[in-house]
């Protein structure tokens, strides 16, 4: 198992006995468990999976075959057995910081006297290398996202509330097997002047641009994807920046290559937009990773610190936002190869006019 092969070499490179996996995103990444309960013991000899009753039945068959010794016991009654299977008194326990509460810390001070280790960082830039089977998933992931946009065209019209299009597009989610990988955004007219508009009652209207920011969870992945289409036409100012965002958008994927800071790479987008005068209008990031999180490594903006590597999924999604008038995004999905950046969308980036 290549997950479990990355972890044992961490800890035996940094002196840890034994990590523990409890976040619902790293237990699915590591194991393709897809409940939210349990924690994943990782040793030198073993792994443990612990859920309780509710869970078991889930565990046994999503984890068959892979190795795991299954306890079913509540985590919290696991406590007094950890010293047992870590095997050691004093052991260096890996565990995540950012998703343990302070009473948490505080009970495994209390119950083991373990030495506690963060592992939030190497999980997190593990999880943003993808497999092959990751990549295929998210391929598939990423059709359905199309099927779903091209039935949204048809539906947007004069009159039709941003509630109503919300409505819709949930129906086709669940339709196809999914689950949105977080709040869909649908901004018509001045609300897609917001980049992260709330989806409200207004209805649509000749003249409007109509922002759609969406994904789906596919078999644990997620997607993301957005565009900006018309209806009946728009003025003239707005057609201007659409194709400056277009532009941002393919020049940045053209131009994306391994090795590259993720920030060379937010650089590209963030010119063009400058150069065409409208900098002060593009103030979020290029883009993010995705995979079991709909935002994770690697971050593609100002400071990343970030270096793109073979494999990694992330968004390219620039974007021009004027007040009071209306917005534009452009945001695709890939994944980065050792010949460039692979879109995983055909959907078209000229203006759709509906």
């Amino acid at each position: 198992m290549i997950k479990r092969e990355a972890v044992l070499n961490y800890m035996k490179d940094n002196g840890l006995d034994a990590a523990l996996i409890t976040s619902m995103e790293n237990m699915q990444w590591y194991s393709g468990f897809k409940g939210d309960t349990g924690w994943i013991l990782v040793t030198p000899e073993k792994e443990y999976f612990i859920t309780d009753a509710r869970y078991f039945e889930m565990a046994e068959h999503q984890l068959a075959g892979k190795g795991f010794e299954l306890i079913k016991m509540r985590t919290g009654n696991a406590m007094p057995e950890m010293k047992g299977w870590v095997g050691k008194e004093n052991a260096i326990l890996g565990i995540e910081f950012d998703t343990t509460s302070v009473s948490q810390k505080v009970m495994y001070d209390n119950g083991w006297g373990f030495i506690l280790k963060p592992i939030d960082d190497v999980l997190h830039e593990l999880r943003s290398v993808k497999t092959e089977e990751d990549i295929a998933i998210m391929k598939e992931g990423c059709k359905i996202t199309e099927a779903i946009f091209y039935h949204m065209c048809e539906v947007i019209k004069p009159g039709v509330s941003e509630f109503d299009l919300l409505a819709e597009m949930h129906y086709m989610m669940n339709k196809n097997g999914c689950h949105p990988s977080f709040a869909p955004i649908i901004a018509s007219g001045e609300n897609s002047s917001s980049p992260h508009a709330v989806v409200s009652d207004r209805k649509v209207r000749n003249g409007d641009f109509v922002t759609m920011d969406f994904g789906v969870i596919y078999k644990g992945l997620c997607t993301d994807f957005t565009r900006t289409v018309a209806v009946g036409g728009v003025e003239e100012e707005l057609s201007i920046i659409y194709n400056i965002v277009r532009k941002a958008n393919e020049e940045t994927e053209k131009n994306a290559r391994e090795g590259m800071k993720a920030s060379e790479v937010d650089s590209i987008a963030r010119q063009i937009i400058k150069d065409a005068g409208y900098g002060d209008f593009y103030e979020h990031g290029t883009g993010h990773g995705v995979g079991v999180e709909i935002h994770e490594a690697p971050w593609v903006s100002t400071k990343s610190e970030n270096i793109l590597k073979k494999g990694n999924v992330f968004t390219v999604e620039p974007g021009i936002y004027l007040p009071g008038k209306g917005g534009v995004r452009i945001e695709d999905m890939g994944v980065m190869t050792e010949n460039g950046y692979e879109n995983f969308y055909q959907v078209t980036k000229e203006m759709i006019v509906l």
